[in-house]
């Protein structure tokens, strides 16, 4: 039988760019720059690669599921769970770069599975940087609730809840090839926030200042046409108390530990 699985040519080393985040955080914004700026192959939006956690997950499930198996003389106890991550891992990684023809490329996904998966990327990819975009969760959710209404309150708390903590507990995997932006400062300091960037990246001047024009000019994801210096008080969101209460429930903890405020002061301190 012929076989119809296409071998294709692996890269000896590729340098991935994870731009990762809950949506309207300012991933898209940073997405566009580095690739009509810097020029960095990449489709406007990823969801391929949570893929890895849906299998990642499956395949302990199914290897708890048979831990009597595993001490006897059967296949299965000669096929180790971590070798099987493993070929399946390279798999995927062999996929995700055959789409490009350059070796650095960039990836823009923002859900909290992608978070979540981001040290098996960081195994995979020896050159790969992540960028985490984020924003303080009364302004998220006021601007997710306006993009994806069919969702419910909670629902957004929650999933901007996930995102966050989720980045609290593998950026200490990922020791220097990581950088976090937050959506507030693209749009007040653009020329600085493209240096931040430019500089992680080791981007080219010409490069840096042209992001940093295209910062000021493409407005990332806000609330309103302009960024205030005064953010949202959470009293004056519009949302009900229920609301409010459910947003402290579910984000205040999290939302605290980032260092943000319920106030116009934006931060805590």
């Amino acid at each position: 039988m012929q076989n119809l699985i296409v071998e294709r040519p692996r890269k000896i080393s590729t340098q991935p760019i994870f731009i990762l985040g809950s949506a309207r955080s300012g991933t898209s914004v940073l997405a566009s720059a580095l690739r009509k700026k810097a020029q960095i192959q990449g489709y406007s939006e990823g969801h391929f690669l949570p893929l890895i956690y849906n299998l990642m997950g499956e395949i302990d499930s199914f290897y708890e599921k048979r831990k009597v198996a595993i001490g006897r003389k059967y296949t299965l106890g000669n096929i180790p769970r971590d070798l099987v991550k493993q070929e399946i891992l390279q798999s995927i990684k062999n996929l995700a770069d055959s789409l490009f023809s350059e070796s650095r490329w960039l990836d823009k996904t923002p859900s909290p599975e992608m978070i979540e998966i981001a040290p098996y990327l960081y195994q995979i990819w020896d050159g790969s940087s992540f960028i985490f975009a984020k924003r303080r969760g009364i302004e998220c959710i006021i601007s997710r609730l306006k993009k994806f209404p069919h969702l419910s309150f909670e629902k957004h708390c929650k999933i901007w809840a996930r995102c966050m903590q989720a980045w609290l507990e593998v950026r200490g995997n990922l020791v220097d090839r990581a950088i976090e932006i937050d959506q507030r400062e693209i749009a007040l300091y653009p020329q600085e926030t493209a240096r931040n960037l430019g500089e992680f990246l080791n981007l080219e001047e010409q490069q840096i200042e042209q992001i940093g024009v295209f910062f000021s000019s493409e407005r990332p994801q806000n609330t309103s046409s302009k960024e205030s210096e005064l953010a949202i008080d959470i009293e004056e969101s519009g949302w009900t108390s229920a609301q409010i209460a459910i947003f402290r429930e579910t984000c205040g903890i999290v939302n605290r530990t980032f260092g943000y405020s319920e106030t116009s002061s934006y931060y805590l301190h």
